[in-house]
């Protein structure tokens, strides 16, 4: 990673923007109100408990250390077939984006992992709740993750300290937050976002997540990722990617990837006239970049059976399980002996 980010041209457009807001939140400044706005910074005002180190790093940092906890995730889970991703036109258009996207993924992951292998119950409560906040604070990529990890396993007080430590500190700046994200929401949201409800509306991405979510066994962290790139309205681009390809078991799928990202590359760029790159005509090529790859991980996930079904969420099997529990209740209920009479 740290010889790459030294090949590689970086953009630091978000990050110095993330930086600024930052600056303004611990100057006692609000950048979302009216008379104060800053444009292009959307991250939530709890983000700054974990973004203020920005204020001392650059961008090939947070890259370097971002790629390291996404190998050390792969490593940990043994998701090869995710390595491929990191050979793919996605994986390098986040390294020139020089966002903070791999890292938040790849620390908030390690963190659940850390939560689920500790046995000290106050150390799990805090590992848990660290990760919660960091993974939110990229919304579009982390809230998927959060909500199906504490529906797995039950973490309500969990839910209950996050909802405090992120919220109470910062609750007269949510107004003004929230009111920015509906009024005037991420330029990436309306030109860039790759998305299939973003590009083909609700109906069409609807059905993709119906059949994502019964086609097969997940584990949080997949079926989060393959959700968010299906049905948020402002996506993150590439990590939905990798995280669906966590979910594909066979290593024959690396050729696969790494081949069908190459073409996808050729077919979009290589006859475009110079003088046809507009911006609209350039997200056109990236969402379909961006979507035929994620299309590729979709498939390759929901026609493979889990390598390891344990502690996995399986909707058709609640789905069943809740199906039996109301046929023995109606069974209970007309089985009742009659009343006897006075």
């Amino acid at each position: 990673m740290a010889a790459i980010v030294q090949v590689f041209q970086i953009n630091n457009f978000d990050f110095n923007n993330m930086q600024r807001g930052v600056q303004l939140i611990f100057s006692g400044v609000n950048p979302w109100a009216a008379e104060m706005r800053i444009p292009h910074y959307y991250n939530p005002p709890f983000a700054v408990l974990f973004l203020w180190p920005m204020l001392f790093a650059t961008p090939k940092i947070y890259l370097v250390l971002g790629g390291a906890l996404l190998f050390a995730f792969v490593f940990y889970r043994k998701a090869w077939v995710a390595f491929a991703w990191f050979a793919t036109n996605t994986f390098l258009w986040l390294v020139s984006a020089g966002g903070i996207d791999m890292f938040i993924i790849g620390a908030g992951l390690l963190l659940l992992i850390a939560a689920d292998n500790s046995r000290k119950k106050w150390l799990v409560t805090l590992l848990r709740v660290l990760a919660y906040g960091i993974l939110l604070v990229k919304p579009q990529g982390g809230m998927l993750i959060v909500a199906f990890y504490i529906l797995l396993r039950r973490d309500w007080l969990g839910t209950l300290i996050a909802l405090l430590v992120y919220g109470l500190p910062f609750l007269s700046l949510y107004p003004d937050w929230i009111h920015v994200i509906l009024s005037d929401p991420p330029l990436a949201q309306t030109v860039a976002s790759h998305t299939l409800l973003e590009k083909f509306g609700p109906w069409l991405a609807g059905m993709v997540a119906l059949f994502v979510l019964t086609a097969r066994r997940w584990k949080y962290w997949q079926l989060g990722g393959a959700l968010a790139g299906i049905l948020m309205p402002y996506g993150m681009p590439g990590l939905p990617i990798f995280l669906t390809l966590t979910a594909v078991p066979s290593l024959k799928a690396i050729p696969a990837v790494i081949v069908s990202s190459a073409l996808l590359a050729i077919l979009t760029w290589l006859n475009t006239s110079a003088g046809a790159v507009t911006s609209d005509y350039h997200s056109h090529l990236m969402s379909i970049y961006h979507l035929g790859m994620l299309g590729l991980a979709l498939v390759l996930s929901c026609t493979s059976e889990p390598a390891d079904a344990t502690d996995s969420i399986a909707v058709v099997d609640w789905l069943k399980a809740g199906l039996r529990q109301l046929k023995a209740y109606r069974h209970a209920a007309t089985d009742k002996p009659a009343p006897r009479l006075p």
